[in-house]
């Protein structure tokens, strides 16, 4: 007798097409700048994802507390010359939160980039409608979103804080200090400009997390060192163009050329060299690192 095949059984396993909307570029584009502040700030993700970001967030917050209070209480007891001559303003308080946003972008630019590549996803974010400079723009775009937020909502706090305070009236002291609704947005472009776009860098070239913000932390300190070297020992011609690597105290350059302050603390104005070469080279990283990290996907992809 011969074995006869089992009769084929066909399954009914409920498969259908999609019906809802195909949203295209703009909605994978979407979708991805949604899942990088959900990666950045630990959004569905275990406890110890939330730690770091969500410490920064804290200490932002804290420090624009305390010194909304510094100004509080000078204003009561009718300290007026401590608190216009004395007490942190808009500019000095860069100083601060930008140590915090420093903190902050070493730790979010590897977390956005990186472990797409280690975990071998990009071919499926990249698969049509995605592009690459489309998902290189969209995780731009998550970086560049709670950049800025990190920087302007402790500013603008600040700032409403400091009219309730004043001693002028909310509305005067809100006239008076129009100038800060473009100086403080301008500088924290600058800030973001010039920290993230030697952090894109590095997350593009570093296959891990951890070692790609601990690199980018040493390269900031780094070229720092390098920068003052130039400026006070190097005796060469043209090395006065070598302080134009201070990529951490660059932006705060910027940020005085902004505000209307000259400073001689930065290596490249002890060098000799005018602000907006530092505004320059700040840019001219920026267009790098895009090029870099386009090409870079372009050939994973």
């Amino acid at each position: 007798m011969v074995d006869r095949p089992p009769e084929a059984v066909i399954v009914d396993r409920g498969y259908r097409h999609f019906e809802g909307t195909r949203k295209g570029r703009r909605g994978a584009m979407g979708a991805v700048v949604r899942d990088g502040f959900r990666r950045v700030l630990g959004l569905r993700r275990k406890g110890r994802r939330k730690i770091l970001p969500w410490t920064l967030i804290t200490m932002m917050l804290i420090s624009v507390a305390v010194l909304s209070a510094l100004h509080y209480a000078a204003n009561r007891v009718g300290v007026t010359d401590l608190v216009a001559d004395e007490l942190p303003h808009h500019r000095e308080y860069f100083e601060f939160i930008s140590r915090i946003a420093l903190l902050f972008v070493a730790f979010a630019t590897p977390e956005l980039l990186v472990p797409d590549r280690e975990q071998g996803v990009l071919a499926v974010y990249l698969s049509r409608p995605l592009r690459t400079l489309d998902y290189l723009a969209a995780k731009g775009m998550s970086l560049g979103i709670l950049f800025m937020a990190f920087l302007l909502i402790p500013q603008t706090i600040f700032h409403l804080l400091l009219g309730v305070f004043s001693p002028d009236g909310f509305t005067t002291y809100m006239v008076d200090n129009l100038d800060v609704l473009w100086q403080v947005p301008a500088a924290s472009l600058v800030y973001f400009l010039g920290f993230a776009s030697v952090a894109l860098i590095i997350a593009t070239l570093i296959p891990r997390v951890g070692f790609a913000a601990g690199i980018f932390l040493g390269v900031m300190i780094m070229f720092n060192g390098l920068a003052e070297f130039f400026a006070e020992v190097a005796d060469f011609g043209g090395s006065e163009y070598g302080t134009l690597i201070a990529f951490e105290s660059n932006p705060h350059l910027v940020r005085d050329w902004i505000f209307g302050v000259t400073n001689d603390v930065y290596p490249l104005t002890r060098a000799g060299l005018e602000p907006w070469m530092a505004l320059a080279a700040i840019i001219g990283i920026s267009i790098l690192a895009v090029a870099l990290a386009w090409n870079r996907y372009r050939r994973l992809s």
